[in-house]
């Protein structure tokens, strides 16, 4: 779990922090990003707004994204640049998974009265939490799919 919240986190906090215009500037030039696109269903169909994050497991860097309606989704190092960096990824997908200024209008540790529950996590933990899924980001390669089952 401590990884899984660790992701959320730095996800959270790339995608917040990269919009604003002080402190130091990402370099951008310095990191070899390949673009990723993917679809993703569960139990045969298109799973919708959930997260997917290609995590780095030998430096935790990562990069996220959220599907769509159609199951599909696109793979950001940030707020500005898409893609993800070559190489062996650990694979977590989450429909319970909250980013800020992505699937989040208000900090996700807040819970007003009054607010509905969230929903429940809709995908296995294999998937998210204690995550099996792992893939290898190739250059020749840009789509990442993913067909999850319940049981």
């Amino acid at each position: 779990m401590h990884v899984y919240l660790r992701v959320t986190a730095a996800c959270l906090a790339s995608l917040c922090l990269c919009g604003c215009d002080s402190g130091p500037k990402a370099r951008y030039d310095t990191v070899e990003l390949v673009p990723a696109t993917g679809k993703v269903t569960l139990d045969g169909e298109p799973l919708a707004a959930a997260v997917v994050s290609f995590e780095d497991p030998a430096n935790g860097t990562f990069s996220c994204g959220v599907t769509d309606g159609s199951g599909v989704y696109k793979l950001q190092l940030d707020s500005v640049k898409s893609g993800v960096t070559m190489g062996k990824k650990s694979v977590r997908i989450s429909t319970a998974t909250k980013i800020l200024g992505v699937n989040a209008a208000q900090d996700p540790n807040e819970s007003p009265e009054g607010k509905p529950a969230p929903e429940p996590e809709k995908v296995p933990e294999k998937f998210n939490k204690k995550s099996e899924l792992t893939t290898e980001v190739v250059s020749n390669q840009t789509e990442y799919n993913f067909e999850l089952k319940s049981k």
